[in-house]
């Protein structure tokens, strides 16, 4: 398939510090999960893959949830098609946050940006230490979902350690997004051009609808 014909896909991935982000990205970009927690500044991965018929670059971007980066993560919004609000599932502050930081964050920087909310560490609900050595209990499926709701956005969980399939519907969900919103953005550039020539084009893209996923090539990370 040629390259020229891929559609490029920025997807930035944001959310409180340790809520799973790197991790995350890690198991879906190097197929490895990181043995130990490292802070991060800023680092990119690239992920390419077909979907259905069409051939998806992905440029991945991960953000530090530290406050002390806020005057800094800005940089990462333009270009992006969407942003993936990442959360804590055993830390319900993580979720609080959600609303009270990076729903106006992406706002205020992205507002045309589709946004997916991501529960991280699903694996920590039932998990009985985590239960027992919290003082919260975890955040369920209802509060994320209700949550998703009031962005108006699709909600979905996954656990970076026990499930590779959970990883890999994050970002087949983000893509599909991706791939609709640049097929939408085709269409329209195709109407304007025609109504300027007073004339009508018979061929519209449509949106890609498959499900089919299908990683095609490895993946690679640099440190920026």
């Amino acid at each position: 398939m040629d390259s020229d014909s891929a559609v490029q896909c920025k997807l930035v991935v944001v959310g409180d510090s340790q809520c799973g982000k790197s991790a995350l990205l890690s198991v879906f970009a190097k197929d490895s999960f990181p043995e130990c927690y490292v802070p991060t500044v800023f680092e990119n991965y690239s992920a390419s893959f077909d979907l259905d018929l069409q051939r998806v670059e992905l440029r991945l971007w991960d953000t530090s949830g530290s406050s002390y980066y806020d005057n800094v993560r800005p940089l990462s919004y333009p270009d992006a098609d969407a942003v993936l609000i990442c959360f804590d599932i055993s830390r319900p502050e993580t979720l609080d946050n959600v609303l009270k930081k990076w729903r106006g964050e992406i706002e205020e920087f992205c507002p045309n940006t589709k946004m997916l909310l991501v529960g991280c560490k699903s694996d920590l609900r039932t998990d009985l230490f985590t239960r027992s050595h919290s003082r919260h209990s975890p955040v369920s499926y209802d509060q994320g979902s209700n949550t998703a709701k009031q962005l108006s956005t699709p909600y979905l969980e996954c656990s970076s350690l026990q499930s590779d399939n959970s990883v890999k519907d994050i970002f087949h969900v983000a893509t599909l997004a991706c791939v609709n919103k640049n097929n939408r953005s085709m269409k329209r550039r195709k109407s304007s051009r025609a109504s300027k020539r007073m004339s009508h084009s018979g061929g519209d893209m449509s949106p890609v609808a498959s499900t089919h996923f299908q990683q095609t090539k490895a993946k690679s990370c640099a440190v920026m």
